[in-house]
């Protein structure tokens, strides 16, 4: 769950920083294809499977799960037992929940962080790639890889988001400084199929 919370922040990052005066083609071309499938989705539901690769082991943590979301703001993700979480954010309010340890965290983002803020930023055709970090664009056959590597010493070395065509997300890797990997794969996903309020409550 901690690396659904990188990704969360990173892409905020994404959307709120500076514009670079000359952007990498590539990456805006990629972006734009990520951002035109979120412009046509009103929500999405996905299976993912989780593969965490810490650097001091040399057997993967693999967990399940599913994620959805529904605009204008809320995101949903569940990693099933063994070691099962759950998160929920609606705009910029946070919570996850442990059920196995009995603990529930709930975390108030600043407005600039919120997911609405997100999705309006997406509206718009993106014409430039923020400054602070290094933003490419790999097209492959019938996929792009868009590569996010932030400046400085934080956590994060490198973000990868793969997606096709039609900016169907199928893979999120995150890469850490310390040499932890994880690796979040998407299958059957649906999009547009009316999520309810039921579909995004912490039970």
């Amino acid at each position: 769950m901690k690396k659904a919370l990188i990704l969360i922040f990173v892409l905020f990052n994404v959307a709120a920083a500076p514009a670079q005066a000359v952007p990498d083609k590539k990456a805006l071309e990629g972006l734009e294809v990520l951002r035109r499938g979120f412009a046509e989705l009103t929500d999405f539901t996905a299976e993912i499977t989780q593969e965490k690769q810490l650097a001091l082991m040399k057997q993967k943590m693999v967990s399940r799960g599913v994620i959805r979301f529904r605009k204008p703001g809320t995101f949903y993700m569940e990693l099933y037992p063994p070691n099962g979480s759950l998160l929920l954010m609606r705009d910029n309010v946070l919570t996850i929940r442990l059920p196995e340890q009995g603990m529930t965290d709930r975390m108030v983002l600043p407005p600039e962080q919120s997911l609405e803020k997100w999705m309006a930023f997406l509206s718009r055709p993106i014409t430039t790639l923020p400054e602070g970090m290094e933003v490419k664009g790999v097209r492959q056959g019938d996929n792009w890889t868009v590569h996010i590597l932030p400046a400085g010493t934080g956590g994060v070395k490198e973000l990868q988001i793969t997606f096709d065509l039609e900016g169907r997300i199928r893979r999120l890797t995150i890469e850490e400084r310390n040499r932890d990997r994880t690796v979040i794969r998407f299958t059957s996903m649906r999009r547009n199929v009316g999520l309810k309020e039921k579909d995004f409550q912490l039970n």
